[in-house]
Order: structure tokens, then C-alpha cells, then sequence
């Protein structure tokens, strides 16, 4: 390992140490700020911009801009593992099964189903992680065996969404050339391949910074004293459709995020538009045609389930679009010719590590296959919107459609495949995997090869930097939660009072769920798995139509936003989709690049302002400060 490597991977588990005890403070016992769920991390941000600060003294230590860039890179990774819809989402999932067991429940009858080395075992540990130890002290002796051998796993699973990225990478930048719209933020601040910064002399890019300051200072002065105005979080729309069959349109909501306004600026306008045609047009049309038409039928329009199926559509179509890719890598093994062998070794085995594991642990063919099918289909998916579209989120997934699908398409006693609950039981404990966005950050390593390739950082050097990130990532968060939990209780953390907060309730639901199907089985559920075939049609149909209609407005990337993270994104894309049309329809090109600095600087400023500055003032500040709280 050279010195170069060691200054990055050394700076970089500073900055993450860093992440951790801010998101300690402000995610967990303060509840004031979730930094690290944003896109990117704000620590991730964050450091980029102190390291550019302090970029002279750098350079005399032999730290380039390359070196601050893979830092970067290196932190989006790792410091999302510790997020609320990663590691903070697993970690209750090996104790709640236990902690949680009551007679009424019934919990007690699937404890035998969870091996011995999958999760901490004695009452007094599950306890204390719950209720907190007088000492505060982590008994690591329960901890490590189990936590040892899930790193493995998630090694071998993060393995293999870093070795589908490196599949796809070249059919997405080389082939289709995708343009990662959230590769260029860094890009843009650090300066392009170490070319002069100008960004930081923008005159527009200040203006953007200033106007998104001064809406949070004025929100967060609202937040004290409700006599100054101030736009708020969002504005609610409902008091407009009050009367039947309009309520069929609630909720609808205009919810404020700068982030999204100005990252939307450059997001295709094309999918700006189907993003807000298949939210307010598509979605609301459905909703209300069954209220006039007197259909109660709970659930529609379905927006999880029919997303569930469009996600799968899409990784079908990007599958088939890059199977010469898929198979001249597999042809490696066979003639070595065609390139080095590494990448189709390293993918099958990490797959083959993901199905060992499982089924050691006792889980059936029919789920693991079809879960992790799934998992990863999904995971493609998104990755592809990120890829195209740009659209900070890490949400942008159907919840929890991995579990619901084979639910809703099988029932669960086929799922089951006669064994008893053990399948079922072993599905339940990773709800984290579908409810939570595990899978979904492969959408950073492929944005860190992209960033790479701009500043010359070898891919497969990249590659090894996204290992090291998910187990320095992995590693670091399990030391920070374990030791909070012992310390307060996870009882009362993350806005808990007395049976945990909002990961512990999610994970409680998903063994409700078990509970549920162990007292009589579920499914097949037809309304729903229509949802999800018509979602897969309907996406099929829109790559149809692109293929054959040169000029289609819609796209598919679209119809995923929309069914995921629409209800809060189609308000700001609306209005940016309006501008964005005016100034290309006024200015053409050249005046739209012109106005890229004022939309960065709305996003950098909303990540300074919100991000940076007010979640560490809200986390640190003491009580009183959590009236404005930032979450991405």
C-alpha cells in the first residue's frame, strides 16, 4: 500500500469516526438531525469542503485534490452505513425477536429458528441493549462472534453490488453515456480534473447560496417564534379537496427541499415531467376514478406494490440491454484473452458466499432465491435512476416489495414449502433488508468509479476504497450504536420512550408479520399482485414506446420516482421542470449552463446552512434546539 493510499484511508477513518459521534448525537439521542441518510452524507460534504478550506496546507503535506476526492468518495460509502436505513435498521433485528417475546405474542415459539451464531444470546445482554447497563460498558463478548460472521456476509454482499456496478459501469458511461448528474457536486467544487476553481467566484453561485440560507434562518427563527414568517417544511394542499370523490386526492402536499430543487436543475427535463405526469396525473387519475366510481378497495392505488413490479421491469430491461456486457465478462473465465478474470471470480463468489450463508442458517431455495433475487434487482434499479436522473435519494425503492411480493404472488404457506416457520422466521429477521435502502447504496460506488474517472483514479483502486468503506463503515457504526445502547438504552433512543424508536418499531413490525402468518398463512393476495404485474406491463410498455416513438415524453425513471419518493419530490421538480423549460425555450444551452452555479449553490448552501451549521448548533445544543430538526 503506498503512502498516498495510507494518507487517504487515514484521513478518511478520521472524518468517519467524526460522522459517527455527530450522527450519535443528533440521529440518536438528540433526534435533531439525520445527516447521514442525506445524498450525499453531509459529513461526506462536509469534509470535501474543509478540505478545500484548508487545501495550501494540504498540498505542503503532499494531499492533492485527487487524494480529497477519493476521501470523499470513500465517506459516502461508510458513513451512509451508519445511517437510519442501514446499520441503526440491523442491528435491532438480531434482538428484538427476544427482547420483545411475550405470552401474548408468541414470539418465544420462533427463537429456535435463529442459529446460536446469527445473533447475541443471555438475557441479561439483550436486556442491558435495550434498557441501557449501570457501567455502560458493551458486553463484546456476546457481540463479536456474531458480528464476525456478518461482516462476511455483508462483505459478500456489498461485494456484489461493487461487482454488478463494475458489470454495468461501462454499457452506462461508455455505451448510453449517462451523465451521474451527483458525480459532478464534487466535481464542480473541487475543480475537474484539478483545473482552476471557479465555481467559488460565481457570483450566481452565491446568490443561490444566500437565498437557501435565508430560508432556513427565517424557518428556524419561525421554529422559536411562530410570529415570523417563513415557508416552513411543506404546505399541505388537502383544505382543497375536501368534499367526495375529491379527498380520494389526499394526502398532497408541497413539501420545500432545496436539495431536490436544485439537484432537480440538472436532472433531464424528461424525466422532471414524467415524474410529475405519473405522481399528480397517473397516481391521483386512479385514486379518483375509484372514489366515482364508489371502489373502496383499501390500498389503491397501490403505489408499493405496483412499484414492486416496475423496479423489476426495469433491472429485466437493463439486464437484456447489457447482456453482451454480462456474458463477455463471464467469458473470461474461460478465455482469459478477453481480459482479467477478477471481476467474474469476485461475483460468483460473493453470491455463492450470500447463498452459503443462508442456507447454513436454514432458509429455503424458494426464498432465498426469489428474496435476493429481488434484493438485487432493485438495487440495479435504483442504481440506473441515480445513474440517469441524478435524484438525491436513497429511498427511491418500493417498501418493502423484496418480502411483499413473494408474499402477495405465493402466500406465505407456499413460501414455506412445508418446512414450518424457520424460512419465514429467517425472512422476518432481514425486513431491515427491504425496508430499509442496503441494496440501494450501490449507487455510490458507482458514482465513486465515475468521479474517479474524471480525476484519474484507477477503477480498480476505487473499487478496493468501496471495500474498505463498508467494513471501516460497518465496523466504526456497530462500535457507535453498541456502546450508545449500553450507555441510554435503545429503549429510549432515536425518539423512543420505552420500546425503542422508529428502527426498533419498524423491525417489531416485520416480526408482528411473522407473528401473523404463524397463527394462519397469507396470500396470495390478487388486488395486489395485479398491482405488481400491471407496474412490470407498464414499464415495459414505456420502453416500447421510447423505442419506437423517437420524441416519447415519458420515462420509465420517471414512473420509479413518482411511485417512491414522489408525494414529497413533485412539487419542487414541477417548479424546476417550469424554470428549466423557460430557460432553454429563452436562453437555449448556453444560458442554462450559465445558470448551473445558482442551483449549486442552492444545494451546497442548503447543506451548509441546514446540514452542516444548524444540525450541529440542533445535535450539541442542548434542549430546546430540536424545534427545526433536519432530515434529509
Amino acid at each position: 500500500m503506498t503512502g498516498r493510499a495510507i494518507g487517504v484511508l487515514a484521513v478518511g477513518f478520521l472524518f468517519l469516526l467524526l460522522a459517527n459521534l455527530w450522527e450519535r448525537q443528533g440521529a440518536l439521542i438528540t433526534l435533531a438531525s439525520q445527516v447521514a441518510m442525506a445524498v450525499p452524507p453531509v459529513p461526506a460534504l462536509a469534509a470535501l469542503l474543509l478540505m478545500l478550506a484548508l487545501l495550501r496546507p494540504l498540498r505542503r503535506l503532499g494531499f492533492d485534490r485527487r487524494q480529497m476526492i477519493a476521501v470523499y468518495c470513500f465517506l459516502t460509502l461508510s458513513v451512509a452505513l451508519t445511517s437510519g436505513g442501514a446499520m441503526r435498521f440491523f442491528l435491532p433485528s438480531l434482538t428484538s425477536l427476544f427482547y420483545f417475546a411475550t405470552p401474548e405474542n408468541n414470539w418465544a415459539r420462533f427463537h429456535d429458528y435463529i442459529p446460536e451464531w446469527m445473533a447475541p444470546r443471555g438475557e441479561e445482554v439483550i436486556r442491558t441493549y435495550f434498557e441501557g447497563s449501570e457501567a455502560g460498558l458493551v458486553p463484546w463478548g456476546a457481540w463479536l462472534g456474531p458480528l464476525t460472521i456478518w461482516m462476511l456476509f455483508f462483505l459478500a454482499f456489498f461485494g456484489l453490488l461493487i461487482c454488478l456496478a463494475l458489470i454495468f459501469r461501462p454499457e452506462w458511461e461508455d455505451s448510453e453515456h449517462l451523465i451521474y448528474p451527483l458525480a459532478e457536486l464534487p466535481l464542480m467544487l473541487a475543480g475537474k480534473g484539478g483545473i482552476r476553481i471557479t465555481l467559488w467566484r460565481d457570483g450566481l453561485f452565491w446568490t443561490g447560496f444566500i437565498l437557501v440560507c435565508a430560508h432556513h434562518t427565517l424557518n428556524i427563527a419561525n421554529a422559536f417564534n411562530p410570529g415570523v414568517a417563513a415557508l416552513g417544511l411543506r404546505t399541505d394542499l388537502g383544505g382543497l379537496f375536501q368534499e367526495w370523490p375529491l379527498s380520494a386526492l389526499l394526502p398532497l402536499q408541497f413539501a420545500y427541499r432545496p436539495f431536490m430543487f436544485g439537484l432537480g436543475y440538472l436532472m433531464p427535463t424528461e424525466m422532471l415531467l414524467s415524474t410529475v405526469f405519473f405522481y399528480l396525473i397517473y397516481l391521483k387519475s386512479i385514486a379518483l376514478g375509484a372514489a366515482m366510481l364508489g371502489l373502496m378497495i383499501p390500498g389503491l392505488p397501490f403505489r408499493n406494490e405496483q412499484g414492486g413490479g416496475a423496479f423489476l421491469g426495469v433491472a429485466v430491461i437493463l439486464v437484456f440491454a447489457a447482456r453482451a456486457r454480462i456474458a463477455s465478462v463471464f467469458r473470461r473465465l474461460v478465455h482469459s484473452e478477453e481480459g482479467s478474470r477478477a471481476l467474474p471470480i469476485a461475483t460468483i463468489l460473493c453470491a455463492l458466499g450470500i447463498v452459503v450463508f443462508w442456507r447454513m442458517a436454514g432458509m429455503n431455495w424458494l426464498i432465498l432465491c426469489g428474496f435476493f433475487g429481488l434484493v438485487f434487482a432493485y438495487a440495479i434499479a435504483h442504481a440506473r435512476v441515480r445513474a440517469e436522473s441524478g435524484f438525491p435519494h436513497n429511498w427511491v425503492r418500493p417498501l418493502p416489495q423484496e418480502r411483499d411480493v413473494l408474499v402477495n404472488l405465493l402466500g406465505t404457506e407456499r413460501m414455506a414449502m412445508g418446512e414450518g416457520m424457520r424460512s419465514l422466521t429467517l425472512l422476518s429477521s432481514v425486513f431491515y433488508m427491504s425496508r430499509g435502502y442496503l441494496p440501494q447504496l450501490i449507487a455510490f460506488p458507482l458514482e465513486a468509479f465515475k468521479i474517479g474517472r474524471e480525476v484519474r483514479i484507477d477503477v480498480r483502486k476505487m473499487a478496493w476504497l468501496m471495500v474498505v468503506a463498508v467494513v471501516l463503515g460497518c465496523a466504526v457504526s456497530w462500535w457507535m450504536h453498541l456502546s450508545t445502547y449500553y450507555q441510554y438504552g435503545a429503549n429510549i433512543l432515536e425518539g423512543g420512550t420505552t420500546a425503542g424508536g422508529y428502527r426498533v418499531e419498524l423491525v417489531r413490525r416485520g416480526y408482528d408479520s411473522l407473528a401473523a402468518w404463524g397463527r394462519g398463512h397469507e396470500g396470495p393476495k390478487r388486488p395486489q399482485a395485479i398491482a405488481t404485474i400491471g407496474g412490470f406491463l407498464l414499464v415495459l410498455g414505456l420502453a416500447g414506446a421510447r423505442r419506437l416513438f423517437l420524441r416519447f415524453p415519458l420515462h420509465p425513471a420517471g414512473l420509479l420516482i413518482a411511485l417512491t419518493e414522489g408525494y414529497n419530490a413533485w412539487g419542487m421538480l414541477l417548479l424546476v421542470w417550469i424554470i428549466k423549460s423557460i430557460v432553454l425555450r429563452v436562453g437555449g444551452m448556453s444560458t442554462y449552463r450559465r445558470m448551473i452555479p445558482l442551483f449549486i449553490g442552492i444545494v451546497v448552501g442548503h447543506y451548509v446552512a441546514a446540514g452542516l451549521v444548524w444540525s450541529l448548533i440542533a445535535s450539541f445544543g442542548g434542549e430546546g434546539f430540536d424545534r427545526y430538526p433536519v432530515w434529509f
